[in-house]
């Protein structure tokens, strides 16, 4: 499993890659000449729409956690309006609308481009802006028509990323901004927890670097003004359970906590109903907790092996 004959990089259209690891239903494979991780083959169209059309979890995942996303969704916004940045802001794939609130409450006036019904619905309802259930391709905005274009966390979701951005460029203002995040591929996280890392799934088509990442925008006609590795927000028990799975402990963990053949997933579901004595189950999550707080997360975002990528950048 060396070369793939029909492999084509979605980032500088390379037709050499070389395979990186598999997990049920998807392969990913690198690009040989600039490096880019991605999904080959890549999904067809219509498997993405259908993906999408009545996706609501992401949503749903943001809305309970929508406090601390919020405040971090501020920083982003705080960050490009110190930087000069004009209204309207267009978010592309803008999920529970969190990024569009924050950038409401510092006067931006909001566009969003959704392609989960439920997810369109919930920002219609929620917020007073445009909503559009299109890709950004598609999307019935004239040129130079809006200040920011921010992917948070939607470009590893798209079939064509650099499409994505050359349209981006097209729509943005003379001084206008495109703002990025996404998962990074160096993480310390995802090198330890490796195919089990919870963020490699069949709705991401590509994986970033920061090399790979920079690479791309400047291909695009972008130039970085800023660049931040992070963290994700949140207590991370994915995370934990993928190491689980990686270091072979998965079964032993089900089996003191009684649950046959469930998934560990249920232990972070809402009304999680397990038969073991009370005191089981909390030792299990004080352990991950700890296991959590002790993981050195800030070192790692110095070192550039965070879990996010974060990108500002304008126009060359």
């Amino acid at each position: 499993m060396q070369n793939a004959p029909s492999f084509s990089c979605l980032a500088c259209r390379e037709a050499s890659g070389r395979f990186v690891l598999e997990k049920p239903g998807l392969e990913l494979w690198r690009c040989r000449s600039c490096g880019l991780v991605q999904q080959h083959p890549v999904p067809d169209a219509a498997a993405v729409s259908a993906m999408y059309e009545q996706e609501a979890h992401y949503a749903d995942q943001l809305v309970r956690g929508a406090d601390e996303v919020l405040a971090r969704e501020r920083e982003v916004v705080a960050e490009l309006a110190a930087r000069g940045a004009a209204g309207p802001f267009l978010d592309v794939g803008a999920g529970a609308g969190l990024l569009l609130r924050a950038a409401r409450e510092q006067g931006f006036p909001g566009i969003a481009l959704e392609l989960s019904a439920p997810s369109a619905e919930l920002i219609a309802r929620t917020l007073d802006v445009a909503v559009h259930r299109a890709a950004i391709e598609e999307a019935p905005l004239a040129p130079r028509s809006v200040g920011v274009v921010a992917f948070s966390h939607s470009l590893e979701h798209l079939r064509d990323p650099f499409g994505a951005l050359l349209r981006a460029r097209e729509l943005l203002r003379p001084g206008g901004l495109v703002h990025v995040a996404v998962p990074n591929w160096a993480a310390a996280k995802r090198l330890l927890a490796g195919r089990h890392t919870p963020w490699i799934y069949a709705h991401h088509v590509t994986y970033f670097e920061r090399r790979t990442l920079v690479a791309l925008l400047r291909r695009a006609g972008f130039e970085p003004l800023s660049f931040t590795v992070g963290r994700f927000v949140g207590l991370d028990y994915p995370f934990v359970l993928a190491c689980l799975r990686r270091f072979r402990l998965e079964r032993s963990l089900r089996r003191f906590l009684r649950m046959g053949e469930r998934p560990l997933e249920e232990l972070i579901a809402d009304g999680v109903r397990i038969d073991c004595p009370v005191w089981r189950y909390r030792a299990v999550v004080a352990g991950a907790r700890l296991f959590l707080r002790l993981w050195p997360e800030r070192l790692c975002c110095r070192f550039g092996r965070g879990e996010e990528l974060r990108v500002t950048a304008d126009v060359r």
